[in-house]
């Protein structure tokens, strides 16, 4: 590779703006199919629990409303709604807090990233050829300066 461009791939793929390696993509990969089916079971099961909770304080309403009376009954039922939100509440914060955040990535195999060497290139790439790489700083400082205006 030319000195110009090793040094473009280089900072481009530290950058993360392009992937690292072939990309060949001819179908969905099989983890969004596995997502689609874990989405759609879950919104069935969550649409399930909600009728058997609806069920559950009908049952329960029902079955208190001789002892209870027409007023208290309701206050009942809610109270028991309130103590299951609240439950679920605490076993979600317990589950949300015990995650660790994830590594951060290595650099791909192969590439020296160490930033003294990308300078030190760069430091001998400019000294050797000058006016290109001015001609580039000011085509790259006119695409930046004109980024945010629209266009004609």
């Amino acid at each position: 590779m030319e000195g110009w461009t090793k040094l473009a791939v280089m900072a481009l793929s530290q950058l993360g703006v392009i992937p690292f390696g072939p990309v060949h993509r001819s179908s969905p990969p099989p983890l969004l199919d596995g997502l689609i089916a874990v989405i759609v079971t879950s919104l069935l099961a969550f649409l399930a629990v909600i009728g058997a909770i609806g069920l559950l304080c009908a049952a329960l309403w029902a079955g208190i409303e001789p002892q209870m009376g027409p007023v208290w009954t309701p206050a009942l039922v809610a109270l028991a709604l309130m103590v299951l939100c609240l439950f679920l509440l605490v076993v979600a914060r317990a589950l949300f807090s015990r995650r660790q955040p994830p590594a951060p990535p290595a650099p791909p195999p192969g590439l020296d990233l160490d930033p003294e060497v990308l300078m030190v290139e760069a430091q001998r790439l400019v000294a050797r050829h000058k006016v290109p790489s001015l001609l580039a700083a000011v085509v790259a400082g006119m695409v930046v300066g004109n980024a945010g205006r629209p266009a004609k």
